[in-house]
């Protein structure tokens, strides 16, 4: 198989274009439609997850990715029931006082306010094997323009080593 061959995914219909990205896989039991049911509501699940431990925030002067993932004000963008959600934020996520916009999916590919961005998040299950489920994280920021690039670029750099612990957190939370 091919990259040409390999479909889109939810996540590709709302963030073609992107700036910072990353992506956690973790294999955890039961099947995609189990593992799916048990995240509930989003963001609530986050909520779940992550008060089992209290992730380090990275520097005092940024939001720890915890706080981007309870905090933010998502929309569900897409979804595809058993298989994968995919939210979006859009605002000024990279300071201490963040600033969250209310977005619906159709403004989302479209957002545009100056110094600002948006973060989507794709939560996938795919089967793997009979009892197993392949869970993939997704995050993908844009910002809206070079001001902004370079704040969200030094927060992405950052958050990112601490963003992996955290969304392995979440990742478990939906296998236990």
């Amino acid at each position: 198989m091919t990259v040409e061959q390999i479909a889109p995914t939810l996540l590709d219909e709302f963030t073609p274009r992107f700036d910072f990205a990353f992506r956690e896989h973790l294999l955890v039991q039961g099947r995609p439609e189990q593992t799916y049911r048990r995240f509930g509501e989003l963001p609530g699940a986050f909520q779940r997850a992550l008060d089992r431990t209290v992730p380090p925030r990275p520097r005092r002067c940024a939001p720890g990715f915890d706080e981007i993932l309870t905090k933010g004000r998502w929309t569900v963008l897409a979804s595809s029931p058993g298989e994968e959600v995919v939210l979006g934020a859009a605002g000024r996520f990279w300071t201490p006082f963040c600033d969250w916009q209310q977005v619906s999916a159709q403004e989302f590919a479209t957002y545009s306010r100056r110094r600002r961005g948006t973060i989507a998040i794709s939560i996938g299950h795919r089967p793997y094997g009979d009892e197993l489920t392949l869970m993939t994280f997704e995050a993908r920021a844009t910002t809206t323009d070079a001001v902004a690039y370079r704040w969200a670029d030094w927060y992405w750099q950052t958050v990112k080593p601490t963003a992996r612990l955290v969304v392995r957190e979440v990742l478990r939370g939906a296998g236990s």
